[in-house]
């Protein structure tokens, strides 16, 4: 029961409701582990390098690492700044500063909800291949599927028509 002084205009019986207390790391350790564990995901560590060999190389890397530092890390820096000074969510925060913002909060929202689709797609496939794995005869050890064309042929051969075409060419 909060007590008011003589002159004010409110009930002495009003019963203004606390604050929940927002959750805080534990320490500044805990955030960095946390915020590597984000950055360093499943895209860097297995579309990078498709993505370096696609467009190029090293060629590639140089325009990446100046985008990172130009443009990651300061919206990185941003949310995560954002996130604090507000101590609000995603979507709220924006709405905080300004309302005509809020629709930045639910487009980083849908974003992360396709990223993890996209995510849990590839998950999915690791669990196959790692379930198919402990079967007795491996999927991918033949080619007997119904889809197959003339193309396909058995390793083997494959192997040795690849060494008779090299040897040819030399």
């Amino acid at each position: 029961l909060k007590m008011m002084s003589p002159g004010s205009q409110t009930n002495i019986g009003h019963v203004e409701p606390e604050p929940q207390d927002r959750g805080k790391w534990g320490s500044k350790i805990e955030f960095l582990l946390a915020a590597a564990g984000h950055i360093v995901g499943l895209g860097n560590v297995w579309r990078f390098p498709y993505l370096c060999y696609k467009n190029g190389g090293g060629v590639f890397f140089v325009p990446y690492i100046v985008f990172l530092f130009t443009c990651g890390t300061p919206l990185f820096f941003l949310e995560t700044s954002l996130g604090q000074y507000t101590s609000q969510g995603g979507i709220t925060c924006w709405r905080k500063i300004c309302p005509l913002f809020e629709g930045l909060g639910y487009g980083s929202q849908v974003v992360v909800l396709y990223t993890g689709v996209y995510y849990i797609i590839i998950l999915a496939w690791a669990f196959l291949y790692l379930f198919s794995s402990f079967s007795s005869e491996l999927p991918w050890a033949s080619c007997k599927n119904s889809w197959n064309t003339g193309t396909v042929c058995n390793f083997k051969v494959c192997q040795y028509h690849v060494i008779l075409v090299g040897l040819n060419v030399f």
